[in-house]
């Protein structure tokens, strides 16, 4: 059971995390590149709240992924590859969403979507391996 909420409580600062790292990237983007559309400070807000909403079902699928791969030993490295995944496939999903912007800084905020996403799991690196230290210290005992 603690197993449960230990794996929700890291997917959720997980994603709190990347949604504020891209927030501070891609708000900055927004802000830097404005040309046909209002320079606004808001729009960090916009890039937060959107970030968070857009990214349940990609977290919803980290979390599964966590929870199956808890007691792994490579818990870090798998979750790179997830959190790219993911993040990759869940953020092309700004291409199909009626905005004023261009292509090109689309791709751009795709971009800014994984970096955040792979920054945030690398900040938790000290605990992910603590969950996979402890597994192995179980295993060997």
């Amino acid at each position: 059971m603690i197993k449960f909420f230990q794996s929700i409580f890291l997917c959720i600062t997980i994603w709190v995390l990347t949604a504020l790292i891209n927030t501070v990237i891609g708000g900055s983007y927004l802000l830097l590149t404005a040309n046909d559309y209002y320079p606004w400070p808001g729009n960090y807000g916009l890039v937060f709240g959107f970030t968070l909403f857009f990214s349940v079902p990609a977290m919803f699928f980290f979390w599964i992924a966590l929870l199956i791969n808890w007691e792994d030993v490579n818990l870090f490295r798998f979750l790179l590859k997830a959190g790219f995944i993911l993040s990759a496939l869940f953020s092309t999903l700004l291409y199909f969403l009626p905005t004023d912007l261009p292509v090109s800084q689309v791709f751009v905020m795709t971009l800014c979507i994984v970096v955040a996403s792979i920054a945030s799991i690398m900040i938790h690196h000290s605990i992910i391996k603590s969950i996979s230290n402890k597994q192995i210290t179980i295993d060997h005992a």
